[in-house]
């Protein structure tokens, strides 16, 4: 066998089993993640989201008739009174000493009682209308923002109310650079309103639906009349990941509207049509005659067995989160801090300031070990390497170890001149 017939061999093993390893790394999709810190040179205006419970957001006079509305506001007063609740005479209104009531026990907790015994047409019909109550949104240096700026979008569930405010300019979130905001007041935007009693208020990705989770919102409860002042600040907190084949294995979804779809599908599709009661709607997404709450009977199963209503509520409620059980590729958080004044004003709106927070948004990202373009380099690195030495025929490689052999016996020649001038030397001396 001729020496460049065993080169050529021993080169096309050497480089297939390379291409082999650096493939292998490739096709686990093996990923790292990144995590970076960054101080923004602008202050974005994320989507806004008002909640009200819904114990505190219907107006009772249009529940009711006159007759018991007008028996149990005397007897609220009368109570109220007795606690030494202080209300102005002129602000002594029904709706107070009702928000007060509910105010006294859990409006969330009301709040699920109610959802037993309304329609989303008593929703429609005597809620209180959140756009009525938002009044602007002001920047510094640019004046107020209008309807061509921010849309409002009015949703509900079985517990709440909701109001999402979104203000862009042009397609992107509207923002203030960090230079014209004065030291002196700190805050790019303020809010004047005039909600009601208690509500609460969050920052969100204007992707996702409001959600009624109360620990997620800043609740802010005032007395009647009385508006004291809020400061919220925030910091972002951003998510992006890679689909399938990678081994985060995310999807371009949108978790929450998923598990909405695959439960009203369930809701709708029942001899009584309902709808989940913690799942949000828009204002106008469904017919006025549903309520949150289907058909309590027991259902017969084809064993005998008898099945409630809640048990297979359960059951599909478990099966749409298994649905969407992965993970979405891109995730935007809020999270929010503020604080509220301790003592109101007497008028009839307040403000919420929003204020530049000094602390650094934060970025999750997620990156391939080995991406595709960095793949096909150390493929041709490695074709292009072993293709070199492949080339060498028998003289090349013979002058190759001549020239080794050369250069070795020159630096042995040298070593043994250096040790004879050293024994020299010793000699003489």
């Amino acid at each position: 066998m001729q020496i460049s017939t065993i080169i050529g061999l021993f080169c096309l093993i050497g480089c297939l089993y390379q291409i082999y390893d650096t493939t292998e790394l490739y096709l686990q999709f093996k990923v790292r993640r990144d995590v970076a810190y960054d101080y923004s040179a602008s202050i974005e205006l994320p989507a806004i989201d008002i909640m009200i419970p819904m114990a505190m957001a219907l107006n009772y006079s249009i529940m009711f008739n006159p007759e018991d509305m007008k028996l149990m506001c005397a007897r609220l007063k009368e109570k109220y009174k007795k606690l030494n609740y202080t209300i102005d005479d002129s602000r002594a209104r029904c709706e107070d000493t009702i928000s007060l009531n509910v105010l006294e026990q859990d409006p969330v907790a009301l709040s699920l009682n109610l959802s037993a015994n309304i329609t989303v047409q008593d929703i429609h019909l005597a809620s209180v209308d959140l756009e009525q109550q938002y009044l602007e949104i002001f920047v510094p240096f640019f004046g107020s923002l209008n309807h061509k700026h921010c849309t409002k979008t009015r949703y509900y569930n079985g517990l709440a109310i909701f109001m999402r405010i979104s203000c862009l300019n042009e397609t992107k979130p509207f923002s203030v650079n960090t230079n014209f905001i004065q030291m002196d007041l700190d805050y790019p935007y303020s809010l004047r309103y005039s909600f009601g009693m208690y509500f609460g208020i969050r920052f969100s990705d204007p992707a996702d639906l409001p959600i009624f989770e109360r620990n997620k919102y800043f609740m802010i409860t005032r007395k009647p009349g009385s508006f004291p002042n809020v400061t919220l600040s925030f910091v972002k907190s951003v998510m992006s990941s890679l689909e399938y084949p990678y081994e985060t294995n995310c999807r371009h979804y949108n978790k929450d509207k998923s598990i909405s779809k695959c439960m009203s599908e369930y809701t709708l599709s029942q001899s009584t049509p309902y709808l989940y009661k913690t799942l949000v709607y828009e204002w106008n997404e469904h017919p006025s005659y549903l309520g949150f709450n289907g058909d309590n009977k027991s259902d017969q199963r084809n064993d005998g067995e008898k099945v409630s209503q809640g048990t297979d509520e359960l059951n599909a409620f478990i099966n749409c989160n298994q649905h969407a059980v992965t993970n979405e590729c891109e995730k935007t958080n809020y999270l929010l801090e503020g604080k509220m004044s301790e003592n109101g004003q007497e008028k009839e709106y307040g403000f919420i300031f929003i204020r530049h927070s000094w602390k650094a948004n934060k970025y999750l990202s997620v990156r391939p070990v080995l991406p595709l373009d960095h793949w096909i380099i150390f493929i041709g690195s490695i074709v292009g390497l072993w293709f070199g030495v492949s080339i060498l025929d028998y003289m090349h490689v013979c002058k190759i170890f001549t020239i080794l052999k050369t250069r070795i016996s020159s630096l042995k020649h040298m070593r043994n001149e250096t040790n004879e001038i050293g024994n020299d030397d010793c000699t003489q001396t």
